[in-house]
């Protein structure tokens, strides 16, 4: 007001509606601080969520995504999923170098089926504990491919916090819990 021109005042509803807009864009403002800091706050406690979702897996037997697998006690278990009825399964296990250990062909439904491998390679001798690595390939009757998906098995013996997200430690195998698809009864 002490700017004002004697000559030429200013028109109060203008100034009013002026000092409302400044109103509104300070509370924008604070509104956008508000909700950034909502936001931090959701990340962070869905931090401590997915913490304490991986620490209720410790101990507990899950299936993941994941195509290598440990053998222990003598048994290694996979789960491949078909996507439908498949005549000729290939399984294929291999080590750690790559070398093929153990094949086999075999009939596969769609939906879920179960490998558990003994250790045997396909020479006879009796592998080692370790961590082998599965591979699937399927066809149905016509020779058509067939897709699959393969999933591992094991008790998370260990967890690592650190990171983004929790990764489990399955008996060597390091799963990430975004890959866990479910647990199973340890017998």
């Amino acid at each position: 007001l002490q700017n004002q021109d004697p000559t030429d005042p200013e028109d109060v509803s203008e100034i009013t509606t002026q000092l409302a807009t400044f109103e509104q864009l300070e509370l924008a403002e604070n509104n956008n601080t508000l909700l950034s800091d909502l936001s931090d706050s959701l990340t962070a406690l869905q931090g401590v969520v997915d913490d304490s979702a991986a620490q209720a897996y410790l101990g507990t037997d899950i299936v993941a995504v994941g195509d290598t697998a440990p053998l222990e006690g003598g048994e290694a278990e996979w789960y491949y999923v078909l996507d439908d009825d498949a005549s000729n399964v290939t399984v294929t296990v291999t080590d750690d170098d790559g070398n093929v250990v153990y094949e086999t062909t075999e009939a596969g439904s769609e939906g879920t089926n179960s490998f558990i491998w003994d250790g045997t390679t396909d020479s006879g001798t009796t592998l080692s504990s370790g961590t082998y690595t599965l591979s699937v390939s399927a066809t149905d009757s016509d020779g058509t491919s067939v897709d699959s998906e393969i999933l591992m098995t094991g008790v998370v013996s260990a967890l690592d916090l650190t990171g983004d997200e929790a990764v489990l430690y399955v008996n060597g195998v390091d799963v990430s819990i975004s890959d866990v698809q479910g647990t199973q009864t340890v017998s």
